[in-house]
């Protein structure tokens, strides 16, 4: 099995390595949450965070000619089985690899990848994969889909070491899909809907539907829920003048980077709900029924919130200071965090009442994660 700890140290180890090398050998150019990172909250109701990082500036800009979500694999174009340096793989299980993250936007940010040369497609078994190694490690996984920021075209998703922002909020009623209940973050403005860990055979059928209807799509993975946002296909134009990167999953989980300080210094908490907003759209209608309630929510998978807090105000003199990654806000669902914490501590399940959502006898059908 897979752990949380042996990830993290095989991280850490890659960090501190390449912190010798000269950029051109180093695996990971460096540690996202070192001394040189700029990281402000943007204050508001959602939580998100600014990020101000020009190393990240430096990577190479991926060609801007995606049109169709299903674009067949190319065997021509690069793909993870062509990485030149064995080293930068840091865990290998049956059928997948995780790899490094040259270019790093979170803590202990890597890389799942397929070993079979297939495109950038989420299907059913590798839903069932990314569930089982998130509840098992504790860590999250961030998915772009091909037109929705994705780079490459074989098949991966990113792993992060940390709950992101928007899995901080507290979840309300959402629409209904194919007549079942979903959830949504309720401080968010954009199109997310939220499904309990075992409604995985809902996702992929959303899933299929926006493959179907080329309508891009970033979901996001915790250890009890799955996030998804469907997408406009077209970015809207608006998009540029409130933030220069494209928005994907970085910035719908809830972390906006920057490069400039003048591009730091505009970014707002208004602006980031704008982007997160004209962003994001609605799944297809076929799949959807009923109303948008706004109650909190009553099902299985809902968690409580503590009692809301002030926001921060921004420092008005020196530089902004480093957000805290580790600390409990109000607003975010203590039930992921007591189990995050759980798993990360390597104690047993039997320790924590899991939401139905995430039953232990889910886990135990999904089978463990053997490194070889």
């Amino acid at each position: 099995m897979l752990s949380g700890d042996s990830l993290r140290r095989s991280f850490r180890h890659a960090v501190v390595e390449s912190s010798s090398l000269p950029p051109a050998e180093r695996l990971i150019m460096y540690d996202a949450c070192d001394s040189q990172e700029v990281s402000q909250s943007l204050g508001g109701s959602a939580g998100y965070r600014k990020r101000l990082d020009a190393r990240r500036g430096n990577k190479p800009k991926k060609a801007d000619n995606q049109r169709d979500v299903c674009t067949p694999f190319d065997h021509a174009a690069f793909n993870f089985s062509k990485i030149s340096n064995q080293r930068e793989i840091l865990a290998v299980l049956p059928e997948y690899n995780i790899l490094t993250n040259r270019f790093p936007l979170f803590p202990g940010h890597c890389l799942l990848t397929a070993k079979a040369l297939v495109p950038q497609q989420l299907s059913a078994t590798h839903l069932s994969a990314i569930v089982r190694l998130v509840s098992h490690s504790g860590f999250s996984a961030y998915f772009n889909s091909w037109c929705a920021s994705a780079s490459v075209n074989h098949f991966h998703c990113h792993l992060i070491d940390e709950l992101p922002p928007v899995a901080q909020q507290r979840l309300v009623s959402g629409p209904r899909v194919l007549g079942e209940p979903t959830l949504r973050p309720a401080e968010s403005s954009g199109s997310c809907y939220v499904f309990g860990a075992s409604q995985l055979g809902l996702v992929g059928r959303a899933v299929s539907a926006m493959q179907a209807e080329n309508q891009p799509h970033n979901l996001l993975f915790t250890p009890l829920h799955i996030y998804v946002w469907p997408k406009p296909l077209q970015r809207p134009a608006r998009s540029f003048d409130l933030y220069p990167e494209t928005v994907g999953g970085p910035e719908l989980v809830g972390s906006f980077t920057v490069y400039t300080e003048r591009d730091f210094a505009k970014l707002s908490a208004a602006a980031a709900d704008e982007l997160v907003r004209i962003n994001t759209a609605p799944l297809p209608e076929r799949l959807l029924s009923g109303g948008d309630d706004t109650r909190p929510a009553t099902a299985p998978a809902a968690v409580e919130a503590a009692s809301s807090s002030s926001d921060e105000s921004d420092s008005e003199a020196g530089p902004p200071p480093k957000q805290p990654r580790t600390a409990v806000r109000a607003c975010q669902s203590l039930d992921s965090l007591s189990l995050v914490k759980l798993l990360r501590s390597g104690s047993g399940l039997d320790e924590l009442a899991l939401p139905l959502a995430l039953s232990k006898s889910c886990l135990n059908r999904s089978g463990g994660l053997e490194v070889s």
